[in-house]
């Protein structure tokens, strides 16, 4: 399964393309405001002046602790037209996860709202108060840095096995190659989105850059989520057409008001294996609107594949289908042979093309274990292996199996279930601990549940409704991000077994469906 590839802009060279021809036309809205294309890149040439004087170059990684805000996008084309790349940490991380990430970089420069600095961050730099449109005003001619396609532009910070967070380095042609004349529908002049996805997510590259190289709108969304009546209002206000919501976020949109897509063109979703009672439902009321599967891992920056739906899609044995390779990307499904499966035999999925990250960052051993070389029809062709089981039907179109080891994603976070058991394992008391995830009805991850052995001492004094005596939720909020941190936690004396030996894993969640999720829990959801 291939797509073809073509040649691919930088970032900034097409939004820098797109103010020259149509300066006067609105990038961004914010709160109300429009910010012009024109005043976009002239802000955007300003700051690179500001982070070149504090060393930002190619090769580097630039690192952002901000809001996000219109600053914040020129910042980050800044830091683009320097050469380097950037990174998008969230500030509501706990500050030791931000700094195992600073120390991983290595940053000759951090970004940070003005009073937010830390002496922890090393060299920081707090752009002026006078904002975009002083920043605008103050600008220069700033001749960016030459650096090719495949050259780093942006950092994702994934869950990793090892307790560290993986950085997933990804070029510039990874982001552009979705977009443009060949690419999505749904993107350029005319078409506006909204950009609400959390900011050290891929998908936060998507619903940026893929209006802003086309010369489209982008929304910008000061709240960390959407609801239908707010995407109701843009719809009618800012003209929105074209969305992206991960498979859970699209199933509640669409259980509680499914008129509130009403006037869209385009809707994207995907992360998670899709509900085929939700898209049945989508298609019966909106038969006008082009709904669209995602499918694709971080590797693979954003979408390695989409589909069309159509009511068929919904009845198929195997779920709903995740379609074909998007421009400049191909799928291949391999045997543990390393060969082509043939249609309707199951393998691993591997992608190859432009949109492949450069590796991992400060991980080698690992990149040479997920990024491999393999001869296809007589070449060598670099692969990611993404883990993932797939099967290719006759017409060539992909179908997602399930997952070859432990991650799983739950509301569009990617989750290493072994990180979880490692910040667990690491406290006081806990000899022992399991984190997995409880399944909807349909058998997709729902909720993350943890389960641990507790000293004997402590679990003999323990009171049955004690569910968590150790305080490890608690402990847990202190070092991982929310979406890491189990919504059930429970203290056990030990684990039920099978007749075998081993670890009753049906039994534990019958255990963790009839208890009562942790105190105080906020779950979050990725758009």
């Amino acid at each position: 399964m291939t797509s073809s590839a073509r040649a691919q802009p930088l970032i900034h060279a097409a939004v820098a393309r797109a103010a020259e021809r149509h300066p006067d036309a609105t990038a961004l809205i914010w709160r109300g405001r429009e910010i012009s294309y024109g005043m976009l890149d002239a802000a955007a040439n300003a700051y690179a002046a500001d982070l070149s004087d504090r060393g930002a170059r190619p090769g580097h990684i630039v690192p952002f602790l901000m809001d996000r805000s219109p600053e914040m996008v020129a910042l980050q084309l800044g830091v683009l037209k320097t050469g380097a790349a950037y990174a998008n940490l969230d500030a509501d991380w706990p500050l030791e996860r931000q700094m195992t990430i600073l120390d991983l970089v290595a940053p000759v420069v951090t970004v940070t709202a003005r009073g937010k600095a830390n002496d922890r961050f090393g060299s920081c730099y707090q752009p002026p108060d006078d904002g975009i449109a002083g920043a605008a005003r103050r600008a220069c001619p700033f001749d960016p840095a030459p650096v090719p396609p495949d050259a780093p532009a942006t950092v994702f910070f994934t869950s990793g096995t090892t307790g560290v967070p993986k950085g997933v380095v990804s070029p510039h042609q990874a982001v552009t190659r979705l977009f443009g004349s060949q690419g999505l529908s749904g993107f350029g002049p005319g078409h506006a989105t909204p950009q609400v996805a959390a900011l050290p997510w891929d998908m936060y590259a998507f619903e940026l850059w893929g209006q802003l190289t086309t010369g489209g709108t982008v929304v910008l969304i000061s709240a960390n989520y959407l609801l239908p009546n707010t995407l109701q209002r843009i719809v009618q206000t800012r003209g929105v057409d074209t969305l992206w919501l991960t498979a859970s976020l699209f199933n509640l949109f669409v259980d509680e008001d499914l008129d509130c897509f009403s006037g869209l063109g385009h809707v994207l979703t995907g992360g998670e294996k899709l509900s085929p009672e939700h898209v049945r439902g989508f298609l019966g009321r909106h038969p006008g609107i082009a709904l669209w599967n995602g499918y694709g891992p971080a590797e693979s920056c954003m979408l390695t594949t989409t589909r069309r739906l159509t009511l068929a899609d919904c009845d198929l044995p195997g779920g709903v289908p995740v379609g074909t390779p998007v421009p400049g990307t191909s799928v291949i499904v391999l045997n543990e042979h390393d060969q082509r499966c043939e249609p309707g035999q199951e393998g691993e999925i591997c992608i190859a093309g432009q949109g492949l990250s450069t590796g991992y960052l400060g991980q080698p051993e690992l990149t040479a274990e997920k990024f491999t070389a393999i001869e296809l029809d007589g070449f060598p062709v670099r692969i990611y292996r993404t883990g993932d089981i797939g099967v290719r039907d006759r017409s060539g179109v992909l179908h997602f199996r399930g997952r070859r080891d432990r991650q799983i994603k739950i509301s569009g976070h990617r989750i290493e279930l072994a990180e979880i058991e490692s910040a667990a394992g690491s406290l006081p008391g806990v000899r022992n601990c399991i984190a997995f995830p409880v399944n909807a009805p349909d058998g997709t991850p729902e909720r993350l549940a943890l389960v641990y052995l507790m000293p004997r001492s402590d679990a003999a004094q323990a009171e049955p409704q004690d569910g968590d005596p150790l305080g490890v939720h608690a402990l847990l909020r202190k070092r991982l991000p929310d979406y890491l941190v189990p919504q059930i936690v429970r203290g056990m004396a030990q684990y039920p077994v099978t007749a075998n030996g081993k670890v009753d894993r049906m039994a534990l969640h019958d255990i963790v469906r009839h208890s009562r999720p942790a105190a105080r829990h906020r779950p979050a959801a990725r758009q």
